[in-house]
C-alpha cells in the first residue's frame, strides 16, 4: 500500500506537530495512502499524540525508519500543491517542514480536522470538571501568558507579563464582574495575578514544562481559552492560534500590538455549552447551537497568513 510520512523534529512544538500531522492526514486520505508520522518524545517533548487526543488516523514510526527511507524517497517541503506528477506517483511520499502544508485546492483544512478531534479521556474530564465548576455561565476573558525561560524572545519582548497585568486591571476596573481564565507556563505569575486582580481562575498541579503532565495540562488550558468570549494573548504564539482554531476563528483576540477597546464585549460570539466543542456556540447561556457567521459577522478584515484579529 502507498504511504505518506509526516516528519516532526525532536524540538518541534505542539502547534507545528499538529498542523503537519493533520495536514498530511488530509492529503493521505485524498491520495488513498496510509498515514505514517514521526512524533519524537523525550526531554524536549514528553507525550505521544495519542496521550493527548483520540487519534486513530495514522501510525507512529521512528525517526530512523523515516531517515532510512529518505535515501529512496526524499523529503518534500510545505508546498505540496506544486509537487510534480513524478513525485505524486511515488510509492512513499515524505513531508518534513515546520510550516503549514499547502495542499491541493478543494481539500479539507487541517484546522477542521483539529476541531473534530476529541481529547484523551483524562484531559476531557479535566476540561469539563473545571469548566462546570468555575466557568460555566460566566462571561470570562481567556488570558494566555508566555513567561517561561524557553519562550521565544520575540514573544517575551512584545508581550511582557506587565502588559497582561495592566490590561487585566483596566478590564476589571471598567467591568468589575469579569472573570479571567489564565493559562501561564510559570505558576508564580498566576499567584501574583490572583493577589491583585479579582476573579482569576487557573489550573493547579500543571506539571513541568513539556513533560507528559505539563503538555496534558496545556491541552486543558487550550480548550478553556477557546471557550472564552475574548482572549488576551501573546504576540507571535502558535499556541494562541491553536485556541483560535478550536473556537472556529470567531472569538476576538487582543495582543499588545492592538489598540484596546474601552469595553470588552464578552457575549457577542455566544455561549459554549460543551467546552470540548468551543466552536459550537449558542445565542444564550443554556441554548442550542446557532450560526455565528450569520448572527454576528466579524467586521474586521483578515490578513492572509494571520489569525489574530483586532478587537
Amino acid at each position: 500500500m502507498r504511504s505518506l510520512i509526516a516528519y516532526n523534529g525532536a524540538d518541534s512544538g505542539l502547534g507545528n506537530r499538529m498542523r503537519v500531522v493533520l495536514g498530511a492526514k488530509v492529503l493521505a486520505e485524498h491520495e488513498r495512502r496510509k498515514l505514517l508520522y514521526v512524533w519524537p518524545t523525550g526531554k524536549l517533548f514528553g507525550p505521544r499524540l495519542t496521550d493527548l487526543w483520540d487519534f486513530a488516523g495514522g501510525t507512529r514510526i521512528s525517526r530512523s525508519v523515516s531517515r532510512a527511507l529518505a535515501k529512496l524517497y526524499p523529503y518534500e517541503t510545505a508546498d505540496l500543491a506544486a509537487a510534480p506528477a513524478a513525485v505524486r506517483a511515488r510509492r512513499v511520499r515524505q513531508i518534513r517542514t515546520g510550516g503549514e502544508l499547502r495542499l491541493p485546492a478543494g481539500l479539507r483544512s487541517w484546522r477542521e480536522e483539529f476541531r473534530d478531534l476529541t481529547p484523551a479521556a483524562d484531559i476531557a474530564e479535566r476540561v469539563r470538571v473545571f469548566y462546570d465548576e468555575q466557568l460555566r455561565g460566566r462571561s470570562y476573558v481567556g488570558v494566555q501568558i508566555r513567561a517561561h525561560a524557553v519562550s521565544h524572545p520575540q514573544t517575551k519582548e512584545a508581550s511582557p507579563v506587565s502588559w497582561f497585568v495592566e490590561r487585566m486591571r483596566q478590564i476589571a476596573a471598567r467591568q468589575p464582574d469579569t472573570a479571567f481564565f489564565v493559562s501561564c507556563d510559570v505558576p508564580d505569575v498566576v499567584t501574583a495575578l490572583r493577589a491583585e486582580i479579582p476573579h482569576v481562575h487557573a489550573l493547579g498541579d500543571k506539571g513541568e514544562y513539556n513533560t507528559v503532565a505539563g503538555v496534558k495540562s496545556a491541552i486543558v488550558d487550550l480548550y478553556l481559552l477557546a471557550s472564552s468570549g475574548y482572549v488576551l494573548g501573546p504576540h507571535y504564539s502558535s499556541f494562541l492560534h491553536l485556541a483560535d482554531y478550536l473556537a472556529g476563528e470567531q472569538i476576538p483576540i487582543e495582543t499588545s500590538q492592538h489598540t484596546p477597546p474601552d469595553i470588552v464585549d464578552l457575549d457577542a460570539r455566544g455561549w459554549v455549552a460543551d467546552p470540548l466543542r468551543p466552536a459550537q456556540r449558542s445565542a444564550w447561556r443554556g441554548g442550542g447551537a446557532f450560526s455565528l457567521a450569520a448572527a454576528a459577522p466579524d467586521p474586521l478584515p483578515r490578513r492572509r497568513g494571520h489569525t489574530t484579529r483586532r478587537p
